[in-house]
């Protein structure tokens, strides 16, 4: 029985998803095999039509899934008898996708054992429809099943299966991604961890860690199979001080590639930078999100103040570790003035990359909520959001028009101005114009810039950005002789 995992922008470095791995890890465990391909309706078509039967997984948030309904219809419409399956972020929040047409199933939540089952039981021709977990679409009906508790050892589970994205990639990864743990303390407006709380109430733990034994496991597989760097995506890699500290004594031995990871700045000490620092962190990113303490404190609900924004970024950098912050703008109940007192602050914690972006109010969110309250909501937002992704341009409905394009154009000048801060008289001309090409040039250069050159180590960063500009210029045919080159 083959899982198919068609995945969209495969071709990147950054297209590697920790909860696939792991079910593929889990599904290989039971020998079933397991494959990515391009999420493309060729490229899904070619590897199917050697196949009898086959199950294919999507595993999507809300920006990619309407593009991957799409090609579920299309592959139904080629490959009636194949199912169809669901999971991630926008299905858990929104498994009454299950009545869109190309869905066989969803799966909400965590979706190792009940992908497992799934799959055993389809290779045995039995009953799916009551797995836990699951919701299934069959001869008209649809069966609506609870969760199950939520997993409360990590260590139970394998090895996440890198060498799936490994395989599709045919070369060394430069960098790999990272789970350590599983979800995160604090409940943020713009986040959907504030929603899987109250979906697992009473199912158990939702913050969880693997031991630090179990994640060298895996990370020295990463390093034997040529990876270059790890990149550590926990929502706080920083929550436990105590096992930062066993992972750094160990990682530097052990393992020795550099990373990086995310930290909470009202939970950054010294010591916790001296250990990343110590064990080979390149780059810690903290969450700055809004200068403005009423829409940090009440509309997003991060209770941290200025002060110790600024604090945790003094010891990121005094510890000689990369800084590197993220902040949202256009954010419902703002303003223009209170945009450029979050740009005002990134300046004051003199980041090595500042980076924006303009607020999407993800369905199921909290922001989302507050939005829809103030009347914020474009009626399709899910179609904007998953055609724009985390676009250019604000999907909100802001009631002043002019200073929502200069809250537009100020998100393409943000890091531009933070590490030139002397250009914001200037800046502040310019957002005054109409959004325009050389605008979004300039956050694309910047972008770049930071994400490649600065947040990684360069010798790093530098070949993944020459091949996706590769990707972009040079025909097909010649890509891979310049890709051989750079590496």
């Amino acid at each position: 029985m083959l899982i198919l995992w068609p995945i969209h922008q495969l071709e990147r470095e950054h297209s590697q998803y920790p909860g696939i791995m792991m079910i593929s890890a889990v599904l290989k465990a039971r020998g079933f095999r397991s494959e990515v391909v391009s999420a493309e309706i060729d490229s899904v078509t070619a590897r199917l039509e050697t196949e009898g039967d086959a199950i294919i997984g999507f595993s999507s948030t809300t920006a990619f899934v309407m593009r991957y309904l799409e090609l579920a219809r299309a592959v139904k419409l080629r490959f009636p008898r194949m199912l169809t399956v669901f999971g991630g972020a926008h299905p858990t929040y929104f498994p009454e996708m299950i009545e869109d047409e190309g869905v066989d199933v969803v799966c909400v939540g965590e979706g190792e054992y009940a992908m497992a089952e799934l799959v055993e039981a389809r290779r045995r021709g039995a009953d799916f429809t009551s797995i836990r977990n699951l919701w299934v679409k069959q001869n008209g009906t649809i069966h609506k099943n609870p969760l199950r508790p939520l997993l409360r050892d990590l260590d139970e589970l394998p090895t996440p299966d890198h060498r799936l994205f490994l395989d599709a990639a045919r070369t060394p990864l430069m960098h790999a991604i990272v789970m350590t743990g599983r979800g995160c303390p604090y409940s943020c407006t713009y986040c959907y961890n504030n929603a899987y709380k109250k979906l697992y109430s009473g199912l158990g733990p939702v913050v969880r860690r693997r031991s630090v034994g179990h994640v060298m496991e895996e990370l020295r597989l990463l390093k034997a199979g040529g990876c270059r760097m790890i990149r550590f995506m926990d929502d706080i890699f920083t929550v436990s001080a105590d096992w930062v500290h066993e992972f750094a004594e160990r990682y530097r031995s052990e393992i020795g590639l550099p990373f990086t990871c995310l930290a909470r700045a009202n939970l950054m000490t010294p010591a916790i930078a001296r250990d990343l620092k110590n064990a080979g962190c390149h780059r810690v990113l903290i969450g700055v999100e809004a200068g403005n303490d009423r829409l940090r404190h009440e509309v997003f609900k991060r209770k941290m103040s200025k002060e110790q924004i600024l604090d945790a970024a003094k010891m990121i950098r005094a510890a000689g570790i990369k800084l590197v912050t993220a902040s949202i703008l256009a954010i419902p109940g703002g303003s223009l003035a209170a945009d450029w007192e979050t740009v005002e602050l990134n300046i004051k914690a003199q980041a090595s990359f500042a980076s924006a972006s303009l607020l999407q109010a993800m369905p199921g969110t909290e922001i989302h909520e507050y939005a829809q309250h103030l009347g914020l909501l474009h009626e399709d937002n899910i179609q904007r959001i998953s055609t724009g992704g985390f676009g250019f341009s604000t999907a909100l409905r802001h009631e002043d028009r002019r200073d929502a394009k200069q809250m537009e154009n100020l998100h393409k000048f943000f890091t531009l101005v933070t590490w030139f801060p002397w250009l914001k008289p200037l800046v502040r001309l310019l957002i005054k114009l109409p959004p325009n090409r050389l605008y979004v040039a300039i956050y694309m250069a910047t972008f770049n810039i930071g994400s490649h050159l600065i947040a990684m180590p360069a010798r790093i960063g530098f070949p993944i950005l020459v091949k996706r500009f590769v990707r972009k210029l040079m025909p097909r045919r010649r890509r891979k002789a310049v890709a051989e080159v750079v590496e």
